[in-house]
Order: structure tokens, then C-alpha cells, then sequence
């Protein structure tokens, strides 16, 4: 028969009493931590379901049972009859994977929507500026001639006999009357164009988009959307009447690099130069693009030449101050840049062809450096 000295327990005894007794009053307080969080958890998806938006191919309702249907099986579970609990008889399961892989499906087809329509109102509106764009230009143009008819219907009332001022009027009138119809001509062209580009927006809504234009090698903007960009920003500048500069920066004997290094170092010539172009321009509204092998742009949206060329001189100069690396091999690499800025009413073709110009002049005056056009002459 066990006995205890002082009619007390062994230590050892009394400690695992004491264990025994911890566990067995946290127990309630854990199951009940993990109650909560399956209702909180619960209370989220139902939130989610219920503030749904419809997508292309799914309901909002639909989206809203699915959310419910989800909801459910976090607050029950499912009964796995393999792994029957022998007191209770059922084990209740609980699919973490597939709620996962569900909310994340859906998180991404409600971004492809999202960012889908959003591109799709920014093409309608950059469609209305060009169109806007192109309709003041036109009609400055009519305005100057319905001018002209003016100032020669007022030289004749100065001069001339009654029987030739009637014929000038005559003249004067029928001549403003079809400048105006033309005008009227436009204008219904052009709200038919905005129409149909709105319809087609209508007619897209639900079809998946073409991937973003993106040079694979560089991971910069390719020529494509260069030329898109080109002409939003020429529109845009129109009407608000801020700055915006064209840099085209071009890597120096790029065919001496490939021919002596390789192709693989040229690549990686190009990829490094495509970083420190994206250090150098790290604004949101700075637009970077590959126009063409060797060749890169820069849209400065908001600036003016002067600032423009001070940032292609540091651009030169990460160029210039750092080697270019692949694999165990280091190579000097110089650039050099033309850049333009855009001028009042300046068609897109013209502004790239000044730049180009730029471009041109800072390779003849020996490479390295930096040049820039200023209205129809390019100055170093």
C-alpha cells in the first residue's frame, strides 16, 4: 500500500497533476479560439459573395451561392466515413486547398474584368481626344478661309461699284456656306466613328484582352505600344498645352559587342542598359519603350527639353561610369541620345524624325553625348 510522508503527494505526482490540469482547462478556451475564427473566417466569404460584381461568364448571384456554398463548408465541414471518430462516429474534413484555389481563381478573373473595361474606356477616350484633336485643327483651317472671304467681301465695299459688291456678297455667302457644310460633313463623320469605336467597346466586353505589349528580352514597352503611346501623348499635349520630350538613346558599336563578345553578351548589354534606363526614369508617367534592336525611347510626359537633357546626361553618365557584365566578363559601354520636344499642332511622324535627326548628330560629333532639336533645327 502507497503512502505519503506529511499526507502530502510526491512531487512528481503533484506535478503531473497539475499538467493534467492546465491542459485540461485550456482545452475549452482553444476549441472555443478556433470557433471563432472559423465564423470570422465564414463571415468574409459571405461578405465577399455578397458585395460580388457580375463577371463575363458568372451571375452576381451565382457568385454569391458560391461564396455561401463555401461559407457552409467552413461552419460544418464535410464527413469523412474513412476516418470515423469512435466516439462520435463521423470526422468532420475541411477542404483548406480548394478554398484556396477558389478565392484565388476568382480574385483573378475580377482583375481581368476590372482591368479589361478600364482599358477599354481609356481607348474610347483617347479615340475622343484624337478625334477632338484633329476637329480643332480642321476648323482653325476653316475659320482662316471664312476669314479671308471677309476681308475681301470688306476690300470691295471700300472700292467697288453696288453691282460688285452684290456679286462679292453673292460670292462670299455661297462660299461660307459650303465651308460650313463641310465643316457639318466632318462632324457627323466623326461622331459615326466615335460611335462605332464605342459599339465595339460594347461588342468586347466579356472577351479576354491581348497580352501587354512587352518586348520578351528587355521587359520594357515594344514598338507597338510605343506607337500608341506616341499618340495619346501628342493628343493629350494638344490640349493641355504642357511639355512632353522624346529622348531615342542608342547603344554605341552594338554590332562591335556582338561580333567580338557574342549575342549572348549583347543581350545582356541590352538588359542592363533597360535597368539603368528604368533607374534613371522612375516616374509613373515616364514611358519607356525598345524601338528596335539597339535602340530605345523615352517619353517624358509634362517635360520640357531642358530638363529632359539633363536627365539624358545622367542616363550617359550610369552608361558610362559602370562596365557591362555577363558571366565573368566586363565590357565599357557608351550610349548616345537625340531628343526632341514635341511642338504645337507637330504631327507624331515629324517629332520622331527631329529626335532621330538629334540622334544622328550626336553620332557624327563623335558618339557619347547628347544633342537635341529645337523647333525645326537641332542644336548640341
Amino acid at each position: 500500500m502507497l503512502s505519503w510522508t506529511n499526507g502530502k503527494k510526491p512531487k512528481s505526482q503533484e506535478a503531473s497533476s497539475t499538467s493534467q490540469k492546465i491542459s485540461e482547462d485550456s482545452m475549452p478556451e482553444t476549441e472555443s479560439t478556433a470557433d471563432k475564427a472559423l465564423e470570422s473566417l465564414a463571415r468574409i466569404l459571405r461578405v465577399f459573395g455578397r458585395h460580388a460584381f457580375e463577371l463575363e461568364d458568372l451571375k452576381a448571384e451565382a457568385i454569391e451561392k458560391e461564396f455561401e456554398r463555401w461559407a457552409m463548408h467552413v461552419l460544418v465541414g464535410t464527413v469523412n466515413p474513412n476516418e470515423a471518430n469512435e466516439n462520435t462516429g463521423r470526422t468532420i474534413r475541411r477542404d483548406w486547398g480548394e478554398l484556396a484555389r477558389f478565392v484565388n481563381i476568382h480574385r483573378q478573373k475580377e482583375r481581368q474584368y476590372v482591368t479589361k473595361n478600364l482599358q477599354d474606356v481609356r481607348e474610347v477616350l483617347w479615340e475622343f481626344t484624337r478625334n477632338m484633336g484633329q476637329a480643332v485643327i480642321e476648323d482653325q483651317e476653316t475659320d482662316q478661309k471664312v476669314s479671308q472671304y471677309l476681308t475681301r467681301l470688306q476690300e470691295v465695299t471700300v472700292k467697288s461699284s453696288f453691282a460688285e459688291m452684290k456679286q462679292a456678297l453673292l460670292s462670299a455667302v455661297q462660299s461660307i456656306k459650303g465651308l460650313v457644310d463641310e465643316r457639318k460633313q466632318r462632324q457627323d463623320r466623326r461622331v459615326q466613328q466615335l460611335g462605332e469605336k464605342l459599339r465595339s467597346v460594347e461588342r468586347e466586353l466579356g472577351s479576354a484582352r491581348k497580352q501587354m505589349m512587352e518586348d520578351p528580352l528587355t521587359r520594357l514597352f515594344n514598338r507597338g505600344a510605343l506607337d500608341e503611346h506616341l499618340e495619346r501623348l501628342a493628343s493629350l499635349s494638344f490640349f493641355s498645352g504642357s511639355p512632353t520630350s522624346l529622348l531615342m538613346v542608342d547603344i554605341d558599336f552594338f554590332k562591335r559587342i556582338n561580333d567580338t563578345y557574342g549575342h549572348s553578351m549583347g543581350d545582356a548589354v541590352l538588359q542592363q542598359l533597360a535597368d539603368r534606363l528604368v533607374s534613371t526614369f522612375p516616374r509613373k508617367s515616364d514611358f519607356i519603350a525598345r524601338y528596335g534592336g539597339e535602340e530605345f525611347c523615352v517619353l517624358l510626359s509634362g517635360t520640357g527639353i531642358g530638363l529632359g537633357q539633363r536627365l539624358g546626361e545622367r542616363l550617359l553618365e550610369s552608361v558610362r561610369s559602370q562596365e557591362f557584365t555577363y558571366q565573368d566578363q566586363s565590357i565599357p559601354v557608351t550610349a548616345s541620345i537625340g531628343g526632341a520636344e514635341l511642338l504645337q499642332g507637330e504631327s507624331v511622324t515629324s517629332w520622331l524624325e527631329r529626335a532621330d535627326r538629334a540622334l544622328y548628330r550626336a553620332k557624327e560629333n563623335g558618339r557619347n553625348q547628347m544633342c537635341v532639336a529645337q523647333e525645326t533645327r537641332e542644336v548640341a
